[in-house]
């Protein structure tokens, strides 16, 4: 229950109004029109949330870094968009891949590099940079893969494709979940070449 009185808060609101008079002040008349303030809204943006995930990685805008967060910019930034549309870019190095045989229905060609212009990835895909490896080769070659991975660290959207062509996995894919995190790649995990194709061509669409 609300035992306030209205009347005894009135009564305090009229003694302060009584002093400032008798001091001169400036009496504020409480139904005096204010002057217009600048609206605020915290209405957040109404765009559709997008999910991320093994196939839907969130995409950077080009060119859209901020100057004042040019540190984190040289740390992490996006490739360069792929001004071939959805033409997936193989570089030269995948020629024997199987996983080429099985990769129908899409758009793709060689890509080497040349110059001053060096190429890290195996597979560039709607500005996604896609490294392949199989279990066998990295049981063969344990850094193999780290350095691989390191000049593309430093770019985001980043995906291997790992595929299990043998036996007794389990830790070899623990090592390889670890290296996806500490080094921003996204794992994805195929049990034959067809399915490592299948991938490639759902990124790309």
């Amino acid at each position: 229950m609300n035992n306030t009185d209205p009347t005894s808060f009135q009564s305090i609101l009229a003694g302060v109004k009584k002093l400032r008079e008798k001091k001169g002040g400036e009496v504020i008349n409480e139904n005096k029109e204010r002057p217009p303030q600048a609206e605020t809204t915290t209405e957040t943006s109404k765009e559709p949330v997008n999910v991320i995930n093994a196939f839907n990685q969130q995409r950077i805008p080009i060119n859209t870094t901020s100057n004042t967060d040019t540190k984190d910019a040289s740390r992490k930034r996006p490739f360069s968009g792929n001004k071939h549309g959805k033409t997936v870019l193989v570089n030269t190095t995948q020629k024997e891949n199987p996983l080429l045989n099985h990769l129908k229905n899409t758009n793709w060609r060689y890509i080497s590099s040349t110059g001053g212009n060096k190429i890290y990835y195996d597979y560039f895909i709607r500005e996604r940079a896609v490294l392949f490896l199989t279990l066998t080769y990295h049981k063969l070659y344990a850094d193999y893969i780290t350095r691989r991975m390191h000049p593309l660290s430093q770019n985001e959207n980043n995906i291997l494709i790992f595929v299990v062509d043998d036996k007794n996995s389990e830790d070899t894919l623990r090592d390889i979940t670890k290296m996806c995190m500490f080094n921003g790649f996204t794992l994805l995990v195929a049990f034959n070449f067809e399915q490592a194709a299948n991938y490639i061509r759902y990124l790309n669409d």
